[in-house]
């Protein structure tokens, strides 16, 4: 997903939306920081703060964990990573929230999950 697929899901709701999750404030992801990264927050948050939060990954210039200035646009890849570590996760935290968020069991990595769902 790219940061203008993101800003346009998050368009697509009517004003005053209420999400049972947010985001975090956009940061430089550690496993490539030309690309955004945004971490889930169990807070209830609006249409309009997410998108607030979105428009920063816009506008704002960004420190790489190991140097450098970054600048983020429409094309730009979004990645999902615990909020104020700016670790690399390959994944898992991804993997993590997601079950959490469907109340499922959590595997230690996509491929664990492929297997137990393919040949199970």
């Amino acid at each position: 997903m790219n940061l203008q697929d993101l800003k346009k899901h998050i368009e697509s709701f009517s004003d005053g939306t209420v999400f049972k999750n947010g985001i975090s404030n956009p940061f430089s992801w550690r496993g490539s920081y030309d690309e955004v990264a945004f971490s889930i927050i169990s807070d209830e948050m609006t249409r309009e703060e997410m998108l607030i939060r979105i428009g920063k990954a816009y506008t704002e210039t960004f420190y790489g964990y190991k140097g450098g200035d970054y600048n983020y646009s429409d094309y730009t890849t979004v990645n999902f990573e615990e909020e104020g570590s700016r670790n690399y996760s390959d994944g898992k935290y991804t993997s993590e929230i997601i079950s959490k968020l469907e109340n499922s069991e959590q595997f230690n990595s996509q491929e664990e999950r492929l297997v137990r769902l393919s040949f199970s």
